[in-house]
């Protein structure tokens, strides 16, 4: 399970290692914070209008990938706030999807320092806080719909952005469906040729400690 804040933020971070891991045979299931919805430059375009353009972006990258489902919070895109309904609908969908390992933002040490996207940093600490205690702790949200869910124990979680990054997956097989996902998100990209350079770039950087020609990089937690 991967819970990420925007619907073009796994392509940049871990699509990579997660299409790994659907060719392995796992089952992967994404769960967006946000729809993205002021994510346009284009003057006549209202956050409907983005947020429906997105999330139909999105549906295709994951598919691309192999993803089996897709949700959508419909969180504020630029607000998130780590509120207990927030730690509640996250809680909901780990213990709904029972995942053994989730992937989420680095809310402590995110890439880049400083400058990193808010929401980034929102979802990340929401998400932990969703993964310990209180998706496992069946008495956390009792008072709930949440309460006549069995509590589950997701095993480890990967840290993605993080600037303490100490896991390398090769990703050299998946990178072209992680690149394929990411041009998926149209509104997203002003010039595909310029990306996929870059990103290819990028790719190679991360994995150059390693020699690996196009790496993705982590922060490993084992949760129990």
């Amino acid at each position: 399970m991967s819970i990420a804040a925007h619907p073009d933020d796994i392509e940049r971070w871990c699509a990579g290692t997660l299409a790994r891991t659907i060719d392995a045979g796992a089952t992967v299931r994404l769960l967006l914070v946000t729809s993205g919805d002021i994510g346009s430059s284009d003057p006549h375009a209202t956050r409907d209008t983005v947020r429906a353009q997105r999330e139909r972006e999105a549906r295709i990258a994951a598919d691309r990938l192999g993803i089996r489902e897709v949700t959508f919070l419909r969180e504020p895109d630029g607000a998130v706030e780590n509120t207990a309904p927030l730690r509640g609908a996250l809680v909901k969908w780990v213990r709904c999807w029972r995942p053994d390992v989730l992937f989420t933002h680095d809310p402590e040490y995110p890439n880049p320092p400083y400058l990193s996207h808010r929401d980034h940093r929102v979802v990340g600490r929401a998400a932990l806080d969703a993964v310990y205690p209180l998706a496992r702790d069946r008495l956390a949200f009792a008072e709930s719909e949440i309460a006549c869910l069995p509590p589950h124990a997701v095993h480890a979680v990967w840290l993605f952005a993080s600037s303490r990054a100490t896991v390398y997956v090769d990703v050299s097989s998946t990178f072209e469906r992680k690149l394929a996902a990411r041009l998926a998100h149209e509104s997203q990209t002003a010039d595909p040729t310029t990306l996929a350079e870059r990103w290819r770039r990028l790719a190679a950087t991360t994995g150059a400690p390693l020699q690996l020609a196009a790496a993705e990089a982590f922060t490993l937690l084992h949760v129990d």
